[in-house]
């Protein structure tokens, strides 16, 4: 395991990348060594003091931040959720593209750091720029593009801090990007330069990855915010229970708004029932409870669905895309109830 995250985490098979185990989550915060890993490339191994990221393009005054530089600057600090767009992406049916993650490629964190804006502000944009181009210190081929409105929006950091104590590694530090209700790709980590361009982007992570592709193969749009959604922590799939008071409970978000209502559901979506809705802040998730003691014994078929303050409902079935991205469709859980 990575220096720094525990073994706790869940393996997704392939030495890269390790999902949260949500049902050891109490609160809303999960900590440092259980927050999910999400690579591309191998992580790039960065000594504080050698990080070092260029800021060029379409700007009147060119320069290059050091990890110093942003703490001389007034920092911020937020508790935010951070999910891959491919979360869920091995629920899909027929199968989509891409690594088959469960529901757990999620977490929410406390972090601090440097507007993004309080950067673009010294080196003076200029007023043809459009977006703003990271590029990953893990590999010249990891570029995202942001737009500049985006960019500029206060919440938007250059972080080194998660929970109050240096970003590890594997997770991006020791400084990352992180990008409310976006989907984790735009929280590029490892920033070694950003570009300020003139045009729409269209590298890979922008065309080719991190699109939606309908069934008829068309291209409809980028992976942005992420759709309203709600997990099951406890209990798992196909977990024992006895016949007694239960707290059930997950968490919940939606890049469109706060999160309204979580209903939950232990007889099949038969009827609903509202969870208790525990917040703690307007950009993290919401952890949600409900008190439970099964009526009898047997198979029992759990479920759970968001509302956010837009009026987006997570619906029964998946939009099916090609990439599987943006998995949203009611959480559900089987359990048997021992007599």
């Amino acid at each position: 395991m990575w220096p720094g995250k525990s073994t706790y985490l869940i393996p997704l098979g392939d030495g890269l990348n390790f999902s949260t185990p949500l049902d050891q989550i109490g609160g809303s915060v999960v900590p440092t060594p259980l927050f999910f890993v999400r690579c591309n490339y191998p992580p790039a191994s960065l000594a504080p003091s050698d990080w070092q990221m260029r800021v060029d393009g379409c700007v009147r005054r060119p320069l290059t931040v050091r990890l110093a530089d942003l703490q001389e600057l007034p920092a911020r600090t937020q508790e935010m959720w951070l999910e891959c767009a491919g979360n869920g992406r091995s629920r899909f049916q027929p199968p989509a593209e891409g690594n088959q993650w469960g529901d757990f490629a999620v977490s929410n964190a406390v972090f601090t750091g440097v507007p993004l804006s309080a950067v673009l502000e010294r080196v003076e944009v200029e007023s043809e720029a459009i977006e703003v181009v990271a590029t990953g210190a893990d590999s010249p081929e990891f570029q995202r593009g942001l737009p500049l409105e985006v960019a500029m929006q206060p919440d938007v950091l250059l972080a080194w801090q998660m929970n109050g104590e240096p970003i590890p590694g594997p997770n991006g530090g020791p400084v990352r990007m992180v990008v409310p209700n976006w989907a984790g790709i735009a929280s590029v980590k490892w920033p070694a330069r950003l570009e300020l361009v003139d045009k729409p982007f269209g590298g890979y992570y922008n065309a080719q990855r991190y699109i939606f592709v309908d069934s008829q193969g068309r291209t409809l749009r980028t992976v942005r915010e992420l759709p309203v959604k709600s997990i099951i922590a406890w209990p798992d799939e196909g977990a024992m229970l006895p016949r007694q008071a239960h707290t059930l409970f997950g968490f919940a978000w939606s890049g469109f708004g706060a999160i309204e209502r979580v209903e939950v559901s232990t007889d099949g979506c038969a009827t609903w029932t509202d969870a208790r809705l525990l917040r703690s802040g307007p950009l993290a998730w919401t952890r949600w409870e409900l008190d439970w003691t099964p009526g009898s014994s047997g198979k029992v078929l759990i479920a759970a669905r968001a509302t956010d303050s837009a009026s987006n409902v997570q619906p029964a079935q998946p939009t099916w895309n090609k990439f599987g991205y943006e998995m949203n469709a009611i959480a559900q859980r089987q359990v048997v109830v021992s007599a």
